[in-house]
């Protein structure tokens, strides 16, 4: 019997962890949490982790299967009510549902050297068992694309104009109902070939005019949410005219008690208050409307929408602009979010805010509509939130889900 096995079963009710790394197995037979303090748990052969009990939360864990050969399971779980929260793994997940198996990542991606003071870009193929979040960590390197697919995708890591002599080190986070890490490491060296493997990536979001957006507008740190007197209040239930047909909606918070990713998704509606069609669903895997009267980007990583409303064809009455916690985790909801606001920006700047303080479990809101009215564009602050999810605001509108 493992150490760690036998401390938890000499305790009742939860089980925490001091931060440090712990070797397994671990099999957790009771309901209970477990709290990792941002421990890791590790053994050579897989299962490490067995959920072997219904109520089971395990968080704030890292579990690693560490031999090269035999059962690569880091966790398995027998029932389907088990809680993954910040838990970050190498190697399977294995009876939860959602959460595929076969994960094959590579566990270093080195860029080598390359130019210093030039923009370089490099390409790479990761193959996937299911769809995944790509978030970048390292200093000086954008990657893209942010959403993964099932199956083989083409990822470009670009680098700044990086100085003579600087290491690249950091990680590449692939985000399902757990974490999983691709360290990233490379050497900027003057007189060193310009890498351009890929087309760069710092440019792949061009917004058309009349907007006159080369980029998205800086939205400034959590210190920078208090308005000045020429930024309106808006309250729920408000309405209020448009004078533009440019509009830019930012989704921003003062700050998250931990990482989730929030992304927009944008609904052209008929007067019946359905969609055409599924691609009037407009999001990261659909970003752009037919028209190009939708948008849907990110600025400093936070969603961002952008309307162009005279290109709206002229069957549509409403544009329902909503934000959904990416992820199946229930846990990962609005009440990780601080502060959530949503900033509207003209032609002059940032003109309206709309504060959402109100939500709490809910991991959809249904921000505000843009809505016709006597031949003219109104806005109306809704702040509405589902709990269940997407899925059921998808429903509501039309858009056929699975």
């Amino acid at each position: 019997m493992s150490r760690i096995q036998d401390a938890f079963n000499r305790q009742t009710g939860d089980f925490h962890l001091t931060p440090g790394e712990y070797e397994g197995p671990l099999v957790i037979d009771r309901p209970c949490t477990v709290d990792g303090g941002h421990s890791t748990l590790w053994a050579p052969q897989g299962p490490v982790l067995t959920v072997a009990a219904q109520g089971v939360t395990v968080r704030n864990l890292r579990v690693e299967a560490t031999g090269e050969t035999g059962c690569r399971t880091a966790i398995e779980t027998r029932f389907g009510d088990t809680a993954l929260e910040g838990v970050e793994v190498s190697g399977d997940v294995a009876g939860l549902p959602g959460e595929a198996e076969g994960w094959s990542l590579p566990s270093v991606i080195s860029l080598g050297d390359f130019a210093a003071d030039e923009v370089n870009a490099f390409s790479y193929d990761l193959t996937l068992p299911a769809d995944a979040a790509l978030v970048c960590g390292v200093k000086d390197l954008r990657a893209a694309p942010s959403r993964l697919r099932r199956g083989v995708n083409r990822v470009t890591l670009e680098t700044g104009a990086v100085r003579d002599n600087t290491i690249l080190y950091g990680e590449l986070l692939l985000r399902t109902n757990v974490t999983r890490r691709i360290y990233v490491t490379g050497k900027a060296v003057s007189g060193a070939p310009v890498h351009l493997d890929a087309t760069p990536v710092s440019g792949s979001l061009p917004v058309s005019e009349p907007l006159k957006m080369d980029a998205p507008p800086v939205i400034p740190p959590a210190a920078g949410l208090q308005s000045g007197p020429e930024v309106r209040q808006a309250v729920r239930g408000q309405r209020m005219p448009l004078t533009e047909s440019g509009l830019r909606i930012a989704c921003d918070c003062r700050g998250v008690r931990r990482p989730v990713e929030l992304d927009g998704y944008v609904f052209l509606l008929r007067e019946d208050g359905k969609v055409s069609g599924d691609n009037d669903l407009i999001f990261f895997s659909n970003p752009e409307s037919e028209t190009g009267c939708v948008k849907v980007t990110a600025s400093d990583e936070k969603p961002l929408v952008l309307l162009e409303l005279d290109k709206a064809p002229a069957w549509t009455q409403k544009i329902a602009v909503c934000f959904s916690i990416y992820g199946s985790d229930p846990a990962e909801n609005f009440s990780l979010v601080e502060g959530p606001c949503l900033r509207l920006f003209g032609g002059e700047g940032e003109f309206c805010r709309f504060a959402m303080d109100d939500l709490g479990v809910e991991r959809t809101v249904v921000a505000l509509e843009v809505y016709r009215y006597k031949g003219a564009w109104r806005v109306n602050f809704v702040g509405a939130g589902y709990q269940s999810g997407l899925a059921t605001l998808c429903r509501r509108y039309g858009v056929d889900v699975e």
